[in-house]
């Protein structure tokens, strides 16, 4: 090598150096579109699938509850005589939402049912009377010269429930039927024992209300061990209604849920036991209730105006009349109008149908008409259509 002879040196020009960031930033925009892409189907299928669930679960939660609408256990031969203002069932349509913010659902349907609640177990007679004494029947009193009121020993029993936890669940006030015999009685005293619980027979508190009920007289047959038992709360009324609840800090307003409250029934209004209150939905944006008597063909309350509202207009002169109007027709003979009748959903077969309409939890602009300057949410529909198990028992 020659002497002064320098190498030139290898590397990029500063040229070069601004063509390869250009074409590198490049390829990183089109990368970043195609993650945003990405990451927004995602999103907006998430979104989907999950207000589709929300759907789904609280229609099969309505399927399984209406299916109890009705069901009366405190006399198998007639049913509760009932107050025409809080009938056995009922809708009130397009009921103002409280606290509903401006891009909330404004009006929803109210649906009301009377039903007479079972305990989600049976029991067997583990011991009967004090003691060693047997609790004796109405005819043994009889017999024995015995005075009324009855002893303590001829109505207390002890019920095996099966666990603790179903143990605890029987409360003075419910309701107890012997299976052997149907007889029903209500629970004066009750005292759980482990598996156990120690009752009292008395009178049903509501049986001057409803017209059912035990009276607190001894039971006609005697109920000898193991015979089976079943609970219930008398005389229960059940209420669906969109309500605003305050589950995310980031909506001061609330969100939109599907509620489920039941109470005792009184006569009037309906009364809810805020501790039997459950959320069967959030996100809700529509929740509507129409029937029909002619397999479908109409929907009555369907095209009642948004404005009609109320138990006389929006249901006795609204849903009801309408419903009145098919039977006219399709009713079958003697049973053509609901008129008189509060608990005419055991005499008459009517289709019931509900609209469920959930939206998703981010408003996107992606769900927007003007994606460019406006956001919204998306709202998915579905719908139940159901004869509830007990309308229209007469036919069977």
């Amino acid at each position: 090598m020659a002497k002064g002879y320098r190498c030139p040196r290898a590397g990029f020009s500063l040229v070069e150096l601004l063509v390869a960031v250009m074409f590198i930033g490049i390829l990183m925009a089109g990368m970043a579109n195609v993650f945003k892409s990405s990451v927004t189907t995602l999103a907006t299928s998430s979104e989907g699938l999950s207000s589709a669930r929300r759907n789904r679960m609280s229609l099969d939660l309505l399927y399984d509850d209406l299916n109890t609408a009705g069901m009366y256990l405190s006399n198998l031969s007639a049913p509760p005589v009932l107050d025409p203002n809080n009938p056995a069932f009922y809708i009130i349509p397009n009921v103002a939402i409280p606290g509903a913010a401006g891009d909330d659902p404004q009006t929803a349907d109210q649906l009301f049912f009377y039903l007479d609640d079972p305990l989600p177990f049976e029991g067997t007679i583990s011991a009967t009377g004090i003691g060693t004494t047997a609790a004796r029947s109405a005819s043994q009193l009889v017999l024995a010269g015995a005075v009324t009121p009855p002893a303590n020993s001829d109505i207390t029993f002890t019920i095996d429930c099966g666990s603790a936890p179903y143990a605890n669940l029987v409360k003075p006030g419910y309701s107890i039927i012997f299976k052997d015999s149907w007889e029903t009685f209500s629970l004066l005293t009750t005292s759980a024992t482990g598996q156990t619980v120690t009752i009292t027979l008395g009178s049903a508190p509501n049986v001057a209300m409803t017209g059912v009920g035990s009276t607190g007289a001894s039971p006609k047959a005697q109920h000898t061990i193991p015979s089976r038992v079943m609970f219930y709360k008398p005389a229960q009324m059940v209420r669906y209604s969109v309500l605003m609840k305050f589950y995310d800090p980031q909506k001061p307003t609330g969100i939109p849920c599907l509620v489920r409250d039941q109470g005792t029934y009184t006569t009037g209004s309906f009364t809810p036991d805020l501790s039997q209150q459950s959320i069967v939905a959030e996100n809700i944006s529509g929740f509507k209730a129409y029937l029909s008597a002619n397999s479908g063909l109409l929907w009555a309350g369907y095209d009642l105006p948004t404005a009609t509202t109320g138990f006389n207009t929006g249901w006795s002169n609204g849903i009801l009349s309408e419903l009145n109007t098919q039977l006219v027709t399709a009713g079958r003979p003697n049973f053509q109008t609901t008129t008189g009748n509060q608990t005419w959903i055991r005499d008459i077969p009517v289709l019931v149908r509900l609209d469920i309409t959930t939206r998703t939890a981010t408003k996107r602009s992606e769900y927007s008409a003007t994606p460019l300057t406006t956001t919204a949410y998306k709202n998915f529909t579905q719908s139940l259509v159901i004869v509830p198990r007990h309308f229209g028992l007469t036919m069977n």
